[in-house]
Order: structure tokens, then sequence, then C-alpha cells
């Protein structure tokens, strides 16, 4: 959990192992872990670190899921809360900050990490193909009127 720069906290009730095996290969993929732990370990764990400030949310069975990107613990429990209704979220920690459940819905629709770089690199790759565009475009220009005028030519003659 050193690594982790968020986290959502989780109760859960008659999840059977098959369940939470899905929600652990699930949180996998997105770079995330979910751990159940008994609330008086959780307190005593999370006890002077960032994430202090869920242990008013440590009542009932508990998980938590944590990742280096808080987006996709995020993502995971809230689409789990609602198709099963046996998760519910509880609160959520991201970068010191305690989170709401609401709050942890609204930052599961955020895009994760991944998408943002893809994003960025689909950004960063616009600015050359539009400048090698830019700089085509008289010489492109050029060859069009030069077919129009042939095919002017060739009507006439």
């Amino acid at each position: 959990m050193t690594t982790a720069t968020g986290l959502v906290v989780a109760g859960y009730d008659k999840l059977t192992v098959e369940e939470i095996s899905e929600l652990r290969t699930e949180l996998r993929v997105t770079g995330g872990t979910i751990r159940v732990v008994k609330n008086t370990l959780a307190r005593l764990s999370i006890k002077g670190t960032e994430f202090e400030g869920a242990t008013s949310a440590l009542t009932g069975a508990t998980l938590f899921a944590f990742g280096a990107d808080p987006i996709g613990p995020a993502k995971v429990l809230s689409k789990a809360a609602k198709s099963g209704g046996k998760i519910t979220l509880k609160a959520g920690v991201l970068n010191g900050k305690v989170l709401s459940a609401d709050d942890v819905v609204a930052l599961s629709k955020l895009p994760g990490l991944d998408e943002l770089r893809a994003k960025f690199l689909g950004i960063m790759n616009q600015v050359p193909q539009k400048f090698v565009m830019t700089l085509a475009a008289p010489a492109r220009s050029l060859v069009t009127v030069m077919a129009a005028r042939r095919d002017k030519l060739e009507e006439e003659a």
C-alpha cells in the first residue's frame, strides 16, 4: 500500500469467494489490489498515514481497494456496487483527502491514467501531423489547379 495514491473503502454482504476473486482479477487489470481486513487491524495499519481519514468508514464487513492509479479501484467497486447490490461504497481517500461515497462514484467516471496518457499522446501526435499537412497544402492546391487546367484543355481539344 506504500505506492497507493487512492483508497476505496466498501462494505460487502454475503460475497462468495468466487465473487471476491472476480473483483481481485478486475482490480489487477487496472493495477489495483483488494484486501478484506478486520476493522481493528485496518485502523492500526492506516494510523499515521494519509489514509487515516477513512477510519470513520470502518464499520461492519469492510474491504479496501487501492492502487497507484486511484481511478481503477473506484471504477471496479462502483460497477460492482451498481450491479450486484452486495457491495456498498462507504468512503475513499485520494491524496489525503477523504471522499464520500458519491465522490467515489464521481471519481469512477473520470478517465483512468492509461486513457489520459493515450489522449495526451494523441494530442501530441496531432501537432506535427497538422504542421506537415499545412506545409503540403500549397503543393496540393497547385496540383489541383493544374489538373483542372489540364481537364479544361482536354475538353476544348
